[in-house]
């Protein structure tokens, strides 16, 4: 492969890359605050798949794609930073927190049903946090050096 498909390549995998591994970080601090300190209940490895594996990853994936589809080749700076940050908060902050509140109260594995406040309220600001975060390493010049300097 030459050099100019290898960049092309990195410039559209970058931000798959980003949101998998921030999904995956925010997912297990998560299942570790809600999961297990939390609500001690129901089975930990079941707890472990629904937020770590499914939700960080598949989630994940699904704002990666999502950022390479509406952003990466259109927009550069704060706009593209905001724009990312809206994907997020639709994307978790609204239908991934809602259904995940959703499932829990019929499985109670993440204290949704005894803290509705904390459970939904937790997801928005990480949904804003996230997309602030990603939008921020991926479209500033800031966060193009810092993920050079990782080779990302």
């Amino acid at each position: 492969m030459n050099h100019d498909n290898l960049l092309l390549r990195k410039h559209y995998l970058r931000p798959i890359y980003v949101s998998v591994f921030l999904s995956v970080f925010a997912e297990l601090m998560l299942f570790l605050y809600f999961g297990v300190a939390l609500n001690t209940g129901g089975n930990l490895l079941n707890k472990f798949l629904w937020s770590v594996v499914f939700c960080g990853l598949g989630m994940g994936s699904v704002f990666g794609i999502m950022i390479i589809i509406f952003v990466l080749d259109y927009l550069r700076g704060w706009f593209a930073v905001v724009m990312t940050t809206c994907i997020a908060i639709i994307l978790f902050g609204v239908g991934c927190n809602i259904l995940c509140f959703l499932l829990d109260k019929e499985l109670n594995y993440f204290g949704g049903v005894d803290n509705p406040g904390l459970f939904l309220t937790t997801g928005w600001i990480l949904s804003v946090i996230g997309g602030l975060v990603v939008g921020t390493l991926l479209f500033t010049d800031r966060g193009e050096e810092i993920l050079s300097q990782l080779d990302i």
